[in-house]
């Protein structure tokens, strides 16, 4: 009789042990799956898987360089289930350079005080160069001397990721609409000046100051386009999407703005619609370098447009038109100075599937 109760008293003891231990580890394994593991990513790979394999992201990693080092903590971002906060640290393309020659990461030689070519083994470079001249890199951009870090190294485009595919789906690659010789596949229209010089689109107003459209002969339905450029300010230029191509049926169009409008009060990166006005407008003037290149870039889907400047969103908008059309480079010329120029080094073009 005592034996059977002793016995029993070492069995609920040892259920009652039992019951502690698996409450303590559950409650241990709760807390470490909900928290972010130091030195990891895994908070932002919620929402950008594709930077699990990306190659800047991986590379950093693997030295303990983890996304809020660079775009800090981006909390309010995290949290943002609309997808409307930005990090709190963006770059632009010529910000990149000065951001990656932190003293701490990529130490400048010499008296340089930003980390560039010289600071690269001069035989892997070239062997890179030879590799990818004259073809566009998976990041949807092209390898020159003058390019930036993210030019050449990995994917790092967030805008890249917002064409959804499925795994029986193959990556849509970006192809060049300018072959960088001269303007074969473009047709010029109005009276601006059109010119390729040192692998670049050159446009000056024409006579009088007479501006122009440089058109492609293609069409293109739903895309990302990105171009990249440099001005001579004062300008009023931009890029004409899904246009007709001639010259009487431009007001029917919709074009991304390269200008400083103290009017309304717009920079580049705003979109007009011809009818309309301006129907989305950038109100910061310190994402355009206007000593160097910038890239717009645009998503253009269906009725809505959605655009970036130097890797900066911009916004969305909803502009109606046709379903295909040409793009067009675009130089106004009634306001332009003497010496205004727009210079365009690339212009890429990635196809999407159409929308259901």
């Amino acid at each position: 009789m005592h034996l059977n109760k002793r016995n029993n008293l070492y069995l609920a003891g040892g259920i009652i042990i039992f019951a502690v231990f698996v409450c303590a580890f559950t409650v241990g394994f709760a807390q470490e799956s909900q928290a972010e593991k130091p030195g990891g990513n895994s908070k932002c790979y919620v929402c950008h898987a594709a930077m699990k394999t990306e190659e800047l992201t991986t590379s950093h990693l693997d030295m303990d360089v983890t996304c809020d080092e660079c775009h800090g903590l981006s909390t309010e971002h995290m949290h943002d289930e609309m997808l409307m906060t930005q990090p709190d640290l963006l770059f632009g393309r010529s910000e990149v350079n000065k951001m990656c020659s932190n003293p701490s990461c990529h130490k400048p030689g010499g008296e340089r005080s930003v980390y560039g070519l010289a600071d690269h083994d001069s035989e892997a470079v070239e062997a890179f160069f030879k590799k990818w001249r004259g073809r566009i890199r998976p990041n949807g951009r092209a390898a020159t001397h003058d390019s930036v870090c993210t030019d050449c190294h990995g994917t790092h485009n967030i805008t890249k990721a917002t064409e959804q595919q499925t795994g029986n789906e193959q990556a849509v690659e970006w192809a060049a609409v300018f072959n960088g010789s001269d303007l074969t596949g473009w047709r010029p229209s109005g009276d601006a000046s059109w010119t390729v010089k040192r692998g670049r689109i050159v446009v000056k107003p024409g006579a009088k100051g007479k501006g122009g459209v440089l058109w492609t002969k293609d069409e293109y339905e739903d895309y990302l386009l990105a171009v990249t450029f440099q001005a001579a300010w004062p300008i009023h230029a931009g890029i004409w999407l899904r246009g007709t191509g001639q010259e009487q049926d431009v007001e029917r169009g919709t074009r991304i703005e390269i200008f400083d409008s103290k009017k309304s009060m717009a920079f580049t990166g705003s979109v007009t619609v011809q009818g309309k006005g301006l129907v989305l407008a950038n109100l910061r003037d310190d994402l355009v370098d206007k000593e160097s290149w910038n890239t717009l870039s645009a998503r253009v889907q269906g009725d809505r447009i959605q655009v970036w400047l130097n890797g900066a969103e911009i916004g969305v908008v909803r502009a109606a038109g046709p379903a295909k059309g040409k793009i067009g480079l675009y130089i106004q010329g009634q306001t332009a100075s003497r010496s205004t120029e727009l210079q365009v080094r690339e212009v890429q073009i990635q196809k999407l599937r159409k929308t259901e």
